[in-house]
């Protein structure tokens, strides 16, 4: 884990899945950054390729909604900003 750098967006999104207790959906980032869904979606892509996070799909309803989760090494990630 040693020397992940985070974009500032990316650290926004990973802040918003931390702060949510490790898992939170993809339209709860969305509202919470102001930010499209692609460019959310494209952070958390960013962020799983560094090991941080995982996505999970849910069905609820007749929805299918979209999770970013911490994994074990996101839960123990610590940014150089913080």
């Amino acid at each position: 884990m040693a020397n992940v750098k985070l974009t500032e967006k990316s650290q926004e999104v990973f802040n918003c899945i931390k702060n949510a207790g490790g898992k939170i959906s993809v339209p709860e980032i969305v509202a919470a950054t102001g930010r499209a869904v692609r460019s959310v979606g494209a952070n958390i892509t960013d962020l799983q390729k560094k090991g941080l996070v995982e996505r999970q799909k849910e069905e609820i309803g007749d929805e299918t909604i979209t999770y970013a989760i911490l994994t074990p090494d996101g839960a123990n990630f610590v940014s150089e900003a913080e």
